[in-house]
């Protein structure tokens, strides 16, 4: 939107300079020709402070930018390591239980007569 702004201020100065050109061809006062400067000059100041704005948008745009990918990265590590830890957990318990298991079928192995 703020580009559309800049573009519409430039070619507004555009085709004001085109009229003050063609009125220059006609023939104009110099009061006229005076007034057309100081407009053009103004859309100039204009353009010159949009771009500006812009400019400073963009870098907080890039900076809040470069912030969110710096957390999300962080996060995705965070949750890697949870992940990590949950299923390191899982094997453990898996193994505890494979354990316990091994254990009752070798006392369920002594306590049988042959």
């Amino acid at each position: 939107m703020a580009e559309e702004q800049l573009k519409m201020l430039i070619d507004y100065q555009n085709e004001y300079r085109n009229n003050l050109n063609s009125d220059m061809s006609a023939g104009m006062t110099s009061n006229r020709w005076i007034n057309y400067q100081q407009f053009i000059q103004t859309l100039e100041k204009a353009i010159t402070q949009h771009r500006q704005q812009l400019n400073q948008w963009t870098q907080k745009v890039d900076i809040a930018l470069n912030s969110w990918r710096e957390k999300k990265q962080r996060l995705q590590a965070w949750q890697t390591l949870q992940e990590r830890q949950s299923t390191a957990a899982l094997l453990a318990e898996n193994r505890l239980d494979q354990k316990k298991m091994d254990e009752f079928a070798q006392r369920a192995a002594m306590r049988k007569p042959e």
